[in-house]
């Protein structure tokens, strides 16, 4: 079983501004980015999840 690869949309700080790209701390990213990419590096998966 693989593990979840998790992007910029699974986490809580992110904010969707449409379907392609969101905001986090104010930067825009696109909602597909790896979350290891992260540039804050402040990924958390949403509750729940």
């Amino acid at each position: 079983m693989s593990e979840k690869k998790y992007t910029c949309k699974d986490c809580k700080y992110y904010k969707p501004i449409d379907e392609m790209k969101g905001d986090c701390f104010g930067h825009e990213v696109p909602a597909d980015m790896p979350a290891e990419q992260c540039p804050a590096k402040a990924f958390e998966p949403r509750e729940g999840e």
